[in-house]
């Protein structure tokens, strides 16, 4: 008897635990699916919005080089080419209106002196389909970046 509990042996049994592990990531394995897609979406949507910010940039340069009398980057035909830039996948596309204003947005005084220009772009989001039996986020989001560029003092208002 003394042998068997220095060997860290007892008489009495323990129920059996085989394939607990099984069934543990069974039913965690969606869950953790789920939040690697919503991390890698949440990614892919940072990096658009990085992007669509320098398309807007792009746009309100474009303005300002236009207003000032600058040199205008080759490429860069009118403000759709502009924005299109540094596009790379994504659809930019320039809205007629931004709230009650047109696009891209020109005060029209010399103490408020610069050009808003606002970008959007559609954006879909990851999705495994309901028929793979996994949580799914899918779905389209509109981004939209806004940039305002000072215009030099010396080009007066904005056109």
């Amino acid at each position: 008897m003394w042998s068997n509990l220095l060997r860290g042996r007892s008489k009495t049994r323990r129920p059996s635990r085989r394939g607990m592990a099984a069934v543990e990531l069974a039913f965690l394995l969606p869950l953790l699916v789920f939040a690697c897609m919503a991390a890698v979406d949440f990614a892919r949507v940072v990096y658009a919005m990085v992007s669509l910010q320098n398309c807007a940039r792009n746009g309100a340069l474009y303005e300002f080089y236009k207003a000032a009398g600058y040199q205008i980057p080759s490429g860069w035909t009118s403000l759709s080419t502009a924005i299109q830039a540094d596009a790379g996948g994504l659809n930019v596309t320039l809205p007629a209106k931004v709230g009650n204003q047109a696009n891209p947005y020109s005060p029209q005084s010399m103490t408020n002196n610069y050009v808003t220009v606002t970008a959007q772009a559609p954006f879909v989001l990851l999705t495994l389909g309901s028929n793979r039996l996994f949580p799914s986020i899918g779905g389209t989001l509109t981004l939209t970046q806004s940039v305002s560029m000072p215009m030099p003092p010396s080009t007066g208002p904005v056109p």
